[in-house]
């Protein structure tokens, strides 16, 4: 009996020890942390340029809130460390880090909208393509000298608000038409908010106010006309000059006009006010006067060719300037590049007829 209950006592203890040790098991397996439910692990990739993400969260929303676009080419890849606290279902996307225009490879994660808004503004064209858009939002606003660009076709779009003897003492004394409807330069110019507006106006002023006054209306038309379209770039075009033979008036009070017209133009100092030296495209540089190509025939008004000589010479100048958004839009929607691109290749392919390439028929080689 008493080998029997030393048997029994040894079997009891050895079974207290099981059980403690099945205890603690378990109290480590409850303890263990949830990591398997630990989600977005993201692995950079440099020799694929790609980045995959083990699971979707809503971190990327506010990834980059207050980080300027030009900083994120700094910024290094994150790793799973810096989000362990987020749990999401997993799910696995592979994206192509460099998606988005200006962004480095080593860019993760979603822009938010602001950054999105930030790199949209970023976003550049080369002349060729914007100069197919300038046309089509440029409104002309002045007398009888610069309704030209309408008169020969230079500029066809609805935006022509320029007539007869209209001066900057009186240009409220004048209607024009905008989508069936006649109004002041100011109810025309607020119904239709052109990207562009092109202010031309002071042969008819020359003769009859002084330089000053002269500058403190058209500094007044200016003002009405930010007002009114505080998103147009405007450009003010000096006064252009009339042939040697011209009696109307000297050329020497051009000039004195155009100086206190600048003056007012450059006290706004704003990048969206612009003054433009029209006369300097036309002019005879050895006398000062009109050149005899740019005459329309009268000494004061101007030929066809002088309208292109404007223009083209225009298009630098809003090229240095903010691109309007609806610029970008139209840019974006008829895909103007592309006709650009069209454009440049067709140049390119008369330069090599001139070049000794017949341009006889195909036919002509055909027996």
């Amino acid at each position: 009996m008493k080998d029997y209950g030393n048997a029994g006592a040894l079997c009891g203890a050895l079974g207290c020890m099981v059980l403690l040790l099945v205890s603690m098991h378990f109290a480590k397996v409850e303890d263990k942390p949830d990591t398997e439910k630990v989600s977005a692990e993201v692995i950079y990739d440099d020799s694929s340029s790609t980045v995959t993400t083990s699971a979707v969260s809503d971190i990327g929303t506010d990834l980059f809130a207050g980080t300027s676009v030009s900083s994120l080419e700094t910024l290094e890849p994150m790793s799973s460390t810096d989000i362990s606290s987020v749990s999401e279902p997993d799910i696995t996307t592979s994206t192509d880090a460099a998606a988005e225009p200006g962004i480095s490879a080593s860019f993760i994660g979603p822009l938010t909208k602001q950054q999105r808004d930030i790199l949209e503004a970023s976003i550049s064209y080369p002349p060729e393509v914007r100069h197919l858009a300038y046309p089509q939002q440029l409104s002309i606003v002045g007398d009888s000298i610069a309704s030209g660009f309408g008169v020969y076709g230079v500029l066809n779009n609805s935006y022509d608000f320029a007539t007869g003897n209209l001066g900057a003492r009186s240009i409220d004394d004048y209607a024009f038409s905008y989508g069936g409807e006649m109004g002041k330069y100011l109810d025309v110019l607020t119904a239709s908010q052109p990207a562009y507006i092109y202010l031309s106006m002071g042969m008819n002023d020359v003769n009859i106010v002084t330089s000053d006054q002269y500058a403190d209306d058209y500094k007044a038309i200016i003002t009405n006309v930010h007002d009114v379209c505080p998103d147009s770039i405007i450009i003010v075009a000096g006064i252009t000059p009339v042939s040697a033979e011209s009696t109307f008036a000297a050329n020497s009070t051009i000039v004195m006009f155009n100086e206190k017209l600048k003056a007012a133009v450059e006290s706004f100092a704003s990048p969206m006010i612009r003054y433009y030296d029209a006369g300097s495209y036309i002019k005879d540089e050895v006398t000062g006067a009109m050149r005899n190509d740019c005459d329309g025939g009268d000494g004061i008004h101007l030929s066809s060719s002088a309208y292109y000589s404007l223009l083209e010479n225009l298009y630098p100048l809003l090229d240095e300037m903010p691109l309007p958004k609806i610029i970008k839009d139209i840019i974006e929607e008829q895909d103007l590049a592309s006709k650009a691109a069209e454009m440049q290749e067709d140049e390119n392919n008369d330069d090599s007829l001139d070049d000794g390439y017949s341009e006889e028929p195909v036919s002509a080689y055909i027996e």
